[in-house]
């Protein structure tokens, strides 16, 4: 896989209107820190396109419960590549979406 990312512009500007969601923003980044480096890799180790479809899925779920609604869109695109079997833009998006939560780690966490 190349250096490059699929650069994720559209980044929350606040934290969850919930204070309880707020308060977890620090360990929602570790645990998809950890899932982006660790289970992504496995999954593409796999080859298994449904862990694929159902990781995109996951994310989309995940960003959305947080209300960081254009950053789960991200987990719906992963899916759609899950679909065509294009790891490699898959790939790109994850790299974009591990930057994008290393901002949000450097305003919030």
């Amino acid at each position: 896989m190349s250096d490059r990312i699929i650069p994720i512009f559209s980044l929350p500007d606040q934290l969850p209107a919930d204070p309880v969601l707020a308060d977890l923003i620090p360990e929602f980044v570790r645990q998809w820190m950890h899932d982006f480096n660790v289970t992504w890799s496995e999954i593409k180790s796999s080859g298994s396109l449904e862990d694929f479809r159902r990781f995109g899925h996951t994310i989309k779920g995940s960003f959305l419960q947080f209300g960081f609604k254009s950053l789960s869109g991200v987990g719906i695109e992963i899916m759609n590549d899950s679909a065509k079997g294009d790891w490699e833009t898959a790939d790109l998006r994850v790299k974009g979406l591990i930057q994008a939560l290393e901002t949000i780690s450097e305003r919030w966490g």
